[in-house]
């Protein structure tokens, strides 16, 4: 197989998973694979350790396609790696050589797929962890609006929540230090356009 035959790996070339720190395991599947049932102990090892350090490369769920780094990954010299490397089961069992931009890296089923779902995890906890500072956010502003003079209906708005969120990410303290002076500026701002009655 030449170069242009291998496949393209399916993330951008830079992905990252900065702060994962641990990876879903599926254990029923690995104490039933092959790789389990017929490798060596210490080829097990290896390739264990392997997969938790794909989680570290970049792109994420990869490793280089070179025996020297992938020794110095295990902490091996070249000819005790180039040994287990060439075991018929060895700890590479199941990678296989593919196209990340213009280099060539291993990649692996089951660890691509450990991958994906945990940047679906990490995406899906960003966009949560975004909407409850939201709800905080306007939750405080709501205060802020009474505090400064405004209606309670005026308060409770959802319309009027976010135009003056919006104004005051923009316009604000960069600290996003929300004083009452500021709250009272985004609303006169917010009163001299024509969004209907706020009171």
């Amino acid at each position: 197989m030449t170069v242009d035959d291998l496949p393209e790996y399916p993330m951008e070339v830079d992905a990252r998973l900065t702060s994962h720190f641990w990876f879903t395991f599926h254990h029923d599947r690995f104490l039933n694979s092959r790789f389990r049932l017929l490798a060596d102990p210490e080829v097990r090892a290896y390739g264990i350790d392997l997969w938790c350090f794909a989680q570290k490369q970049t792109p994420v769920g990869t490793l280089p396609d070179d025996d020297a780094e992938l020794a110095a990954l295990l902490g091996l010299d070249l000819r005790t790696w180039q040994g287990l490397r060439a075991r018929e089961i060895s700890p590479l069992y199941k990678w296989h050589r593919c196209l990340c931009g213009n280099q060539v890296r291993l990649m692996h089923e089951t660890v691509l797929e450990v991958v994906v779902d945990a940047m679906e995890r990490r995406d899906r906890n960003k966009l949560a962890a975004t909407k409850g500072a939201e709800r905080k956010r306007q939750a405080r502003l709501s205060d802020a609006i009474r505090k400064a003079g405004g209606s309670r209906r005026m308060a409770e708005d959802p319309g009027v929540l976010e135009r003056l969120d919006t104004w005051l990410r923009e316009y604000c303290d960069p600290r996003g230090n929300r004083t009452i002076e500021w709250v009272k500026r985004a609303m006169e701002v917010d009163a001299s356009k024509d969004h209907g009655p706020m009171n």
